[in-house]
């Protein structure tokens, strides 16, 4: 089952990606020194998907009891729309292919490859500066986002609408890479992701983790990958201990649960049922296991997230109103930024609103 849903988990699995291999759905065998694929602009935003229960596209879904709200994340068969982000004169060129702003010859190129795209009905270019009006409405709670983002660091943009029936995965297949291109997304319906009742996630230490925060140690390649020359070990029941007694003393917590790799697994059987593909790639080890976090009113999330990412045993910490907002800025804006513009610290749990209607120019 090719689901958008599907798409973005191959784009963002991260810590699960350390036994499974997004681009394949198989299980592997890990060997004693592991080459992994990873979308380091998610890692970036603190984005670990969890196949259970956990988080789907980045962290917006999941947790016990949410099981009936994910199955919305996977839209019906429909006309779908994709966005082709082309190169701005900001792009990283370190996480990216591209050179600097594109070129009114790549343009012209990259226009007439889209018009051999199969399943291609209709196409407009979006200009930086119509989308930014819309980036300032759509941000206008984040005002420190708003000071770090010009006009400029939006980049122009070719939204496509396929006709019914085609893939969208054929489409980025056949666009990304080429010069000029910064990125190729699918439109994901705003109510395709609704938000978890879980505003906070501490994911703990997995046996042979990747993740440096574990102890692993590992040396990239520049190219998305890299090699773990030392794995880390897993959370001890001792700092499982310390991490239960430390969310509870924690001002601003309504209410928290622990969630076991079993009882993570059993919520990626009701949430995938009908994803034969990537039920038969997962295994109860496969799944990490965590606290999940729900805040009272204007808590302080930035004091919490940053006091439990320094505790002993926790893998990855991650804020759902930082994770959306990062997520629509690279769905809607083609944007990939570090948390620290993303979400800045002393910002307050309720100065995250529902994601609203996506813009006009998206």
């Amino acid at each position: 089952m090719n689901s958008a849903m599907e798409d973005r988990l191959r784009e963002a699995l991260a810590e699960a990606g350390a036994t499974v291999d997004a681009g394949t759905l198989r299980p592997l065998r890990a060997p004693e020194r592991r080459r992994f694929r990873v979308d380091f602009r998610l890692v970036a935003v603190a984005a670990t998907v969890v196949l259970a229960g956990a988080a789907t596209t980045v962290g917006l879904l999941g947790g016990p009891g949410d099981e009936d709200r994910a199955v919305a994340a996977d839209p019906p068969p429909a006309e779908r729309k994709v966005t082709v982000f082309l190169c701005a004169k900001s792009s990283d060129r370190k996480q990216t292919a591209c050179k600097g702003a594109v070129s009114e010859e790549e343009t012209q190129e990259i226009v007439a490859k889209v018009r051999q795209v199969p399943g291609l009905k209709e196409m407009s270019y979006a200009d930086k500066s119509a989308v930014y009006a819309d980036f300032r409405r759509d941000f206008a709670h984040n005002e420190p986002l708003l000071a770090a983002v010009g006009v400029d660091d939006i980049p122009d943009s070719l939204r496509l609408t396929l006709a019914k029936g085609t893939d969208p995965r054929s489409v980025q297949e056949a666009l990304r890479g080429l010069p000029g291109i910064l990125d190729v997304r699918e439109v994901i319906p705003v109510d395709a992701t609704p938000l978890s009742k879980w505003d906070v996630s501490v994911f703990l230490c997995s046996p042979a983790s990747a993740m440096p925060p574990c102890g692993a140690e590992r040396k990239p390649d520049g190219k998305g990958s890299f090699t773990v020359t030392k794995e880390g070990k897993g959370v001890t029941p001792g700092q499982m201990e310390a991490i239960r007694k430390l969310i509870a003393s924690m001002p601003g917590v309504k209410e928290s649960v622990f969630e076991s790799q079993e009882e993570a697994y059993e919520n990626a059987r009701r949430l995938y049922k009908d994803n034969k593909r990537l039920l038969d790639a997962t295994r109860v080890t496969d799944m990490p296991q965590s606290f999940r976090i729900v805040l009272l009113p204007d808590a302080d999330w930035s004091k919490m997230v940053a006091r439990l990412r320094r505790e002993p045993g926790v893998s990855q910490v991650i804020y759902q109103g930082c994770v959306l907002d990062s997520t629509r800025l690279m769905d809607r804006y083609g944007l990939m930024l570090p948390e620290s513009k993303v979400c800045p610290p002393g910002r307050r749990s309720g100065e995250h609103p529902d994601p609203g209607p996506s813009p006009t120019a998206g």
